[in-house]
């Protein structure tokens, strides 16, 4: 009967349980409240879809590109997609995950994953 008792964890584990149940939680919001994964994924593919195109357009006329007047104009394809995010993030009407993460850490979950995903294509 003695090992049906549960012990008693360490406060680093129990800690450790905590963020990770509040992890669990706010997964399930998102979930049930904003997107399933899916959408959530498709949306990702999209929007990297979006920026791969137009950062192409981008390259390609600024690296023909003769003068500043030239340059400048080598951004309005880019700009007319996503600039308006920046005045919309400046204003408070829209945040960004990676805000509320903090940039660092954001980069630093993306390095850590791209890192794991390259040593198993290895």
């Amino acid at each position: 009967m003695e090992n049906l008792i549960a012990n008693t964890q360490s406060a680093s584990v129990e800690e450790k349980i905590v963020l990770e149940n509040a992890r669990i939680d706010v997964r399930h919001k998102i979930l049930n409240r904003i997107a399933d994964t899916d959408s959530m994924l498709g949306n990702t593919s999209d929007i990297s879809h979006i920026l791969l195109h137009e950062l192409s357009i981008f390259v390609n006329k600024l690296s023909q590109a003769n003068s500043l007047a030239e340059m400048r104009t080598s951004t309005e394809s880019l700009k007319n997609a996503i600039g308006a995010i920046e005045g919309k993030v400046a204003s408070g009407e829209v945040e960004l995950p990676y805000q509320i993460k903090g940039q660092t850490a954001a980069l630093d979950e993306a390095l850590s994953r791209a890192h794991g995903v390259s040593n198993l294509l290895k």
